[in-house]
């Protein structure tokens, strides 16, 4: 089935082929485009200062390419390298098979070299064709799909949501996906979009998106996973200078459709610029989640399997201040309480830019909290220091 998607998919790219080679009579322009960056990155992680270090080196690559035969045709694919090594390479026997897993109906991530030091990985992140024409817009392949509003954390992001803390994977994942979007007006869009996940599960969703009051507003609804029905609201506007979002999702399994199992999730999010481009963002999330608090901070750090496991804790609030020391250089601090587990987070950036599209970071998180103790129980403080320095250059 995979083989036969692909046939199709590059059957329709040699027609489209075709159809700009009959162009040709006109003037040739560029109908490509090639961009990306390398950046080197080394970590380290550690519960106690006096304790073993964990140290790791990722060397990152991204390619984006784009091909524009006709003014209503594009086709792009985007790649993603990393080549990894360290200590959680040679002591984390799952860690290969973590970094290549594909969530996406085709397998597009491969451990090129998996040794015992290092792995190699090449994954396909995008690969799709668009079509556009007057009030229409389609879309079919592995595509990024956002239809989130507010910053932090996203309900409405039912196709590809992702985790806060991965500041290195700005790009997101992506969803094997067919999409098909319609503008009624320059301020308002119908959109209709089916995703097939790795256990071939489908989901399909609608959206309506309008602008009204000076605000975007939007509803949603669909199924997701084959599992759950889903309805929700989202908007993004301003009260006098001070921006406001928000979103609101709620998931039923409709297998139970009439009983209290639903999931409820609600973000709403302020910030505001000051006049020396400074920034301050506050934003808090609420939902009904499981009482499985997990077994630790990494379970909230990777990215999130599905839009309903955005946190395990019913309350979450986040604040975060950006400001331009210079034109060249950058800080940003941030912190997020999580009561139900005593528990908080604090980060820290300063990037420097060296020179045009070369810049250096230095960042700095800390998580706390109380976790089970596997063996008693009992809750117990866990703690998790995390440092990383990057070398990114853009191109």
């Amino acid at each position: 089935m995979q083989q036969k998607l692909i046939h199709i998919i590059l059957f329709v790219l040699i027609c489209f082929s075709a159809m700009g080679q009959e162009d040709s009579t006109t003037e040739r322009i560029k109908n490509y485009a090639l961009d990306g960056y390398i950046s080197n990155m080394q970590s380290v992680m550690f519960d106690s200062i006096h304790k073993n270090w964990i140290s790791d080196n990722i060397l990152h690559n991204r390619l984006n390419f784009s091909w524009l035969p006709t003014p209503t045709f594009t086709a792009t694919i985007q790649i993603r390298n990393r080549f990894i090594w360290g200590e959680s390479v040679k002591y984390n026997s799952n860690y290969s098979k973590q970094i290549a897993k594909d969530n996406g109906y085709l397998k597009l991530s491969w451990n090129v070299f998996d040794e015992q030091s290092f792995v190699f990985n090449t994954s396909i992140e995008r690969a799709f064709i668009q079509f556009s024409k007057g009030k229409f817009d389609f879309k079919l392949g592995r595509q990024r799909i956002n239809w989130g509003q507010t910053m932090v954390w996203n309900p409405n992001d039912i196709f590809n949501n992702y985790s806060f803390f991965d500041f290195d994977y700005i790009e997101r994942p992506g969803s094997d996906a067919f999409r098909l979007q319609y503008y009624p007006s320059s301020s308002s869009t119908i959109e209709f979009t089916a995703k097939i996940n790795s256990n071939k599960e489908l989901t399909t969703a609608a959206l309506y998106r309008f602008n009204k009051w000076n605000y975007d507003i939007q509803f949603i609804g669909g199924l997701l996973n084959e599992q759950d029905i889903f309805f929700g609201a989202g908007w993004s506007g301003a009260i006098k200078s001070i921006s406001f979002r928000g979103e609101f999702s709620f998931f039923q399994p409709k297998e139970n459709f009439a009983d209290t199992s639903g999931l409820a999730m609600a973000t709403l999010s302020f910030d505001y610029t000051f006049k020396n481009s400074s920034m301050i963002l506050v934003e808090g999330l609420y939902g009904n989640f499981s009482n499985n608090a997990g077994s630790g901070f990494m379970d909230l750090y990777a990215a999130p399997a599905s839009v309903k496991n955005l946190s395990f804790t019913k309350y979450n609030i986040l604040s975060q201040y950006s400001y331009p020391i210079s034109t060249l250089v950058n800080l940003t601090i941030s912190g997020m309480y999580m009561p139900k587990i005593k528990g908080y987070y604090t980060g820290s950036t300063i990037s420097i830019s060296l020179k045009d599209n070369l810049d250096i970071s230095f960042i700095g998180q800390v998580f706390s909290g109380e976790f089970p103790d596997s063996v008693s129980g009992n809750n117990k403080r866990v703690n998790y220091y995390m440092g990383f320095l990057r070398l990114k250059g853009n191109f």
